[in-house]
């Protein structure tokens, strides 16, 4: 059966209250319905893609520590090829996703390792197996920074 219900937050709690006692060796299994891939609700779904935090204001509230500068594009597929470029075209990083995760992280790096400067990214994004392609902006605040080596 397909269930199109809301799930429920994470923490949720659940309480079974039966009348039979409960014995020690008791023995207790769930099943969750499997994952499944429906073409039509991954077309719809890639609508969706997005980036986090846009605007980047030299804060992410998921870093761990101020060396863990990032962005997160959301809502990927499996399969998708993420190209970043600045504003005279220049591509800045290129990501070749391939994982099921719909997650994907950048570090606000170069391909060189080294951190872009403030501004506005154009991205890129490909889909093939969706056959889709989107174009995001992403606004970029870095704070100031001393490069130990460049």
């Amino acid at each position: 059966p397909v269930y199109d219900a809301t799930m429920p937050e994470e923490g949720t709690i659940f309480r079974l209250i039966t009348t039979k006692p409960i014995a020690t060796d008791d023995e207790w299994t769930f099943t969750a319905p499997g994952v499944s891939y429906d073409a039509d609700l991954a077309e719809k779904d890639v609508k969706k893609v997005n980036v986090f935090p846009n605007p980047y204001y030299a804060f992410n509230s998921e870093s761990t520590s101020r060396f863990d500068a990032h962005v997160t594009f959301n809502n990927l597929p499996e399969k998708a090829t993420i190209r970043i470029f600045n504003l005279i075209g220049e591509q800045v990083k290129k990501f070749d996703k391939e994982s099921s995760s719909q997650f994907l992280k950048w570090d606000l790096k170069n391909e060189s390792g080294l951190p872009v400067g403030s501004g506005i990214f154009i991205v890129h994004i490909n889909m093939p197996d969706q056959n889709v392609e989107k174009i995001l902006k992403l606004f970029v605040i870095q704070r100031a920074e001393i490069l130990e080596y460049f």
